[in-house]
């Protein structure tokens, strides 16, 4: 494993970045990266028990590519951002936080989040924890 981490902060619940989040949390940890994720924004929802079955959101005027997508993921049997996001956390050195501000906006506590969410966290927590990684935002 190596020492150089990444982190990734998600902060919208577009399809087509939670794809990309499920692979790219799924490529950090085939490379041995620790990874650490902050989940905020309209990306929270998607976290929550059962948060991964709503659909998620589609950018307006994008309706038609992202049926394309979803349909082209299904063609090649893509498992889906929350098994990748998932297998991850069990298989790797992956950690999912989620955002306390926007926690406490929503009135969202621990028991409502999916179990894969380590803690609700501040940002200040989340950015000493990543303070050596290279950082994403999606």
């Amino acid at each position: 494993m190596t020492d150089k981490g990444v982190s990734i902060v998600i902060s919208t619940g577009t399809e087509e970045k939670m794809v990309m989040l499920g692979v790219l949390t799924q490529t950090a940890v085939n490379l041995g990266m620790p990874l650490r994720i902050f989940v905020t924004g309209t990306a929270l929802p998607l976290f929550l028990k059962d948060g991964y079955k709503k659909e998620p959101i589609v950018p307006k005027g994008f309706e038609g590519y992202m049926k394309q997508l979803r349909d082209g993921l299904q063609k090649i049997k893509f498992e889906g951002w929350h098994e990748l996001l998932q297998n991850s956390v069990k298989d790797g050195d992956v950690k999912v936080y989620v955002c306390s501000l926007m926690s406490s906006a929503l009135n969202i506590q621990k028991k409502d989040l999916d179990p894969m969410v380590e803690d609700i966290v501040g940002a200040t927590n989340f950015m000493i924890q990543s303070a050596e990684n290279q950082i994403i935002t999606l």
